[in-house]
């Protein structure tokens, strides 16, 4: 098979029905109006968790790779957010503009494109390590976002504490307590769980659909340029040099690079309209990294192939 071959294959397969889905989305917003916020509460405190929890609890990864992936996002965060910083002060942006720039190139979105790409391209079992990738990745955007967001206006306090009312992390904690202490969840409590999460998916991209549907895009192409620059380009380049230098190997090493090569979250565009951290800024990258990933994250999954 040919490099255009492989690359065609992996982006009908993979990439490709993503995006259909996430098409899904926008219509259903511009013909029925959807209220996602309904729609974000039932993913946040339902099926999120649910996903989260069976798929933890039926984890057959070695420990070791658990807890690789949480200390791989969390560098990558911390790497990024570093790498954002010292572009802004290159370029002479002011603070509110750093911020920007920061919550458009650290912040991944691991959840709704993420888990959903990971799942087309390696299965379930693929899936299982980027559920951990994407709680590691939710707790990051919920304490460090907030702080960059809403560090002008000293709100971040307030904004950081909200991770502690989100279900996903005790999800986590719970089913990883669990898996330590060898206690099998019963398959009357598991199945339930377990259907529900398979819903979180769909849902999530769904709900990516109908936020772009909404997206009003700003016009300062070359500083949106930027920071769509650093998220696809820089990131996908550190993904693969922070799997090298972390030594990770085979399908741990491939979703940990697929989940750090997504676009920038969503949430980053939550938070700097709560914030008054240059929304308008924020959501344009946000936009155009989604549209761009579907070329970027197809090279990047032939490549981990």
């Amino acid at each position: 098979m040919t490099p255009v071959d492989l690359f065609l294959q992996i982006f009908q397969d993979v990439i490709l029905p993503v995006f259909i889905a996430i098409a899904v989305g926008v219509l259903l917003d511009r013909a029925f109006h959807v209220d996602k916020k309904t729609l974000a509460t039932l993913s946040i405190y339902v099926l999120q968790p649910c996903l989260v929890f069976a798929s933890l609890s039926q984890l057959t990864a070695p420990a070791r790779d658990v807890g690789a992936m949480i200390l791989y996002m969390a560098l990558i965060t911390i790497a990024l957010c570093l790498i954002a910083i010292a572009a802004a002060k290159l370029l002479r942006w002011n603070d509110r503009a750093v911020d920007a720039l920061v919550l458009s190139v650290a912040f991944l979105n691991a959840g709704n494109m993420g888990l959903s790409i990971i799942l087309f391209a390696f299965g379930e079992q693929g899936l299982e390590l980027g559920t951990v990738l994407f709680v590691t990745s939710n707790l990051t955007c919920h304490t460090l976002a907030p702080f960059f967001a809403a560090r002008s206006q000293g709100g971040s306090l307030k904004a950081v504490m909200r991770v502690f009312k989100l279900p996903g992390p005790y999800a986590f904690a719970i089913a990883l307590g669990l898996r330590a202490l060898g206690v099998a969840v019963p398959e009357l409590v598991l199945k339930p769980i377990a259907l529900l999460g398979q819903a979180a998916v769909p849902t999530m991209l769904l709900l990516l659909g109908i936020q772009l549907s909404q997206t009003r895009l700003t016009r300062r192409y070359r500083e949106v340029s930027i920071g769509v620059f650093l998220r696809l380009a820089v990131g996908s380049l550190l993904a693969f040099g922070m799997a090298a230098l972390m030594g990770l190997r085979g399908m741990a090493r491939s979703v940990a690079i697929v989940e750090a090569s997504t676009p920038t979250a969503v949430n980053s565009t939550l938070m700097a309209v709560e914030f008054e951290a240059d929304a308008e800024y924020v959501t344009s990258v946000v936009f155009l990294t989604t549209l761009l990933s579907s070329l970027t994250l197809t090279l990047v999954i032939a490549l981990v192939r």
